[in-house]
């Protein structure tokens, strides 16, 4: 057995704000950054026009219904020979990908749900163009681009947490995924995938996947409790909520570090580095390397995790020498409560806030940070301090079916993880995505746009969306627009009923910052209609101090009520065409998702998501 050993050399320890007392909302855990540690690659496997492409007359007639279409739903063509259920669990992850419209060739919507299943929908008609061999093109498992030979991890295991992108670098779809598994001595262990398409066009029977497996035993730091990796089944942190994104001089990837012996509890983040430039061509990479971030235990949770990575969404690439950009929230601390703001703030009577965000870079010297940015105030949506899991426990949005006497005030026993079900608002962490811009054409500069969920009311925890445009350069992030004031207040519900959550952001070429997001909110007796789970989008016009009137995507008729957890991954991109056109995604149902048993079958109410893909540009569509 390859035992390793966490005995390496400190590259970095910051310890903020310690010789003095700490300011209102600060971090002032004694984080360290240890590394660099590496890992080659398994193999690398190359697999040609690995999907089917439907050609029935029912794939490629037009379907889209204004700017909309229909994404990857849980049942699809029920009943028939090409029927799909996806009964693989409630937490979909969905996320888009979009590639550009080129003369001579076909375009294409990349999306991804839950552990398995992708679906590439034509730009022009609006179909999927996957298909396991029937006539009507269903979502299919990625399973197949990983050798089963070479690559037994990523190809036979199902995953969490899924990531599509188009890098704008290369003009090509990324697929990332991180599997976790077991050795055949009990230990569990983990892995990292990610495949790249030879070209921007996938209905081409010339296209290829290049695939690669990376196992992290030799990155990922060795637990507390392991005896320095020789004790138990568990030997390492365990890596969740990962991120990706495609910069000048790699593809960079997040993840947290959670340890499974102590309740998963947030014990810092990674991040690593991967060879695009061999990964694009299909040749054999350098290994992975990675820095972690980790607190000490006795500082656990970490206040910062959940590490957003930029992706690059502009047709100029960062200048050369540009660092990669990481983004955090940083989770309130108890410096209010009148200590060192060591550990997380528990006040069960003033709402806990933070005043920064956190920041990392990676460039020729290695990861480094965090640098603080200090920002308007905000409670974390659904930040709870009543019970155990106080930082993590973000469960509060309410649907119809949710029993309203669970919904409590802020220090109250809410819905989640204590009560009866109701949605995770995920506000500990940055939303997905972390977008990088380069318009120094027009308006110019270079910006990061992120969002996040804020708490609008104590009294019964609703949220809201905060945002950010950050100015970036030569690694220093400062504020550019920053929501939660009279001059720039939140994206919210202005009748104060509804909880906005699950945003992501995304800036057009002219400077027009456009966001997903979904609404939801408690049974109303004297509505019409009941505020189930809906997707809205909405832009912040360039130079406006305010949203436009939002634009409703799709408004779902029913509610997820067999778990908390809803979506996780939504995603606002642009389209590479023109820089101008937004697209994105959301999660709804129109089917109660009630059930808890007989789960394998057809049609069952056990997993009833549907998803929808709209487009639209600012001034034209929204």
């Amino acid at each position: 057995m390859n035992f390793k050993h966490w005995a390496v050399a400190l590259v970095l320890t910051t310890t903020p704000f310690l010789a003095q007392a700490c300011p209102v909302g600060a971090d002032c855990q004694p984080g360290t950054i240890t590394g660099p540690f590496t890992a080659s690659q398994a193999a690398e496997f190359s697999t040609t026009a690995p999907f089917a492409i439907c050609q029935s007359i029912a794939c490629t007639t037009g379907i889209w219904s204004g700017n909309q279409i229909e994404g990857i739903d849980a049942q699809q063509n029920i009943g028939t020979s090409a029927q799909f259920y996806d009964n693989n669990g409630p937490n979909i992850d969905d996320n888009i990908a979009v590639g550009p419209t080129v003369s001579g060739q076909n375009g294409q919507v990349l999306e991804w749900v839950n552990a398995a299943y992708i679906q590439a929908f034509d730009k022009v008609t609006g179909q999927p163009i996957f298909t396991t061999g029937g006539t009507t093109a269903v979502p299919v498992s990625v399973g197949i681009l990983w050798s089963p030979v070479s690559q037994p991890e990523c190809q036979r295991n199902p995953a969490g947490n899924v990531q599509v992108i188009f890098d704008r670098v290369d003009n090509v779809f990324v697929i990332s995924r991180r599997v976790v598994y077991t050795d055949g001595y009990g230990i569990h262990r983990s892995a990292w995938c990610i495949a790249a398409s030879s070209g921007s066009d996938l209905s081409s029977p010339a296209i290829q996947w290049y695939a690669y497996e990376y196992k992290l035993s030799s990155v990922i730091p060795c637990l507390p409790s392991s005896n320095n990796c020789t004790t138990g089944a568990y030997y390492y942190y365990f890596p969740d909520w990962p991120r990706i994104g495609t910069w000048s001089d790699g593809f960079y990837i997040t993840f947290d570090l959670q340890d499974p012996t102590a309740g998963y509890v947030e014990s810092g983040f990674e991040a690593c580095q991967l060879d695009r430039a061999a990964i694009v061509q299909g040749r054999p990479s350098l290994p992975i390397t990675c820095y972690a971030y980790l607190v000490p235990s006795t500082q656990r949770p970490s206040l910062i995790h959940s590490v957003d990575v930029a992706d690059i969404d502009s047709s100029l690439p960062p200048p050369a020498g540009e660092p990669e950009y990481f983004l955090a929230i940083v989770n309130p601390s108890n410096s209010q409560q009148g200590f060192s703001g060591l550990r997380y703030c528990t006040s069960q009577t003033t709402p806990c806030i933070s005043n920064y965000l956190a920041s990392f870079t990676w460039g020729a010297n290695g990861f480094a940070g965090p640098k603080f940015v200090r920002v308007n105030s905000y409670t974390p949506g659904c930040y709870n301090t009543s019970a155990a899991n106080r930082e993590s426990n973000t469960f509060c949005v309410p649907e119809p079916s949710t029993n309203p006497l669970t919904i409590g005030a802020y220090g109250s026993p809410t819905c989640g993880n204590y009560s009866t079900p109701c949605l995770d608002s995920l506000g500990d962490r940055m939303a997905n995505r972390l977008t990088y811009n380069n318009l120094n054409s027009s308006p110019g500069n270079e910006y990061l746009t992120a969002s996040h969920v804020v708490m609008e009311s104590a009294s019964n925890q609703r949220t809201g969306i905060r945002y950010y445009v950050l100015k970036v350069a030569a690694g220093t992030a400062s504020v550019s627009i920053n929501s939660g004031t009279a001059a720039f207040p939140d994206l919210q519900d202005p009748n104060g009923n509804l909880f906005y959550f699950m945003p992501s952001a995304a800036l057009d070429s002219n400077g027009n910052l456009g966001i997903t997001y979904t609404t939801s909110g408690p049974f109303c007796g004297t509505c019409q209609a009941q505020s189930h789970p809906a997707v809205y989008f909405d832009v912040l016009p360039r130079g406006a101090a305010s949203f436009d009137a939002p634009t409703l995507i799709v408004q779902g008729t029913a509610d997820e009520q067999n778990t908390g957890r809803y979506g996780e991954y939504a995603a606002t991109v642009i389209d590479p065409s023109d820089n101008l056109t937004f697209y994105g995604v959301g999660e709804y149902f129109n089917t109660s998702e009630s059930g808890t048993s007989n789960c394998s079958q057809p049609a069952a109410n056990c997993f009833t998501w549907q998803t929808r893909i709209f487009r639209g540009q600012y001034g034209l569509d929204f």
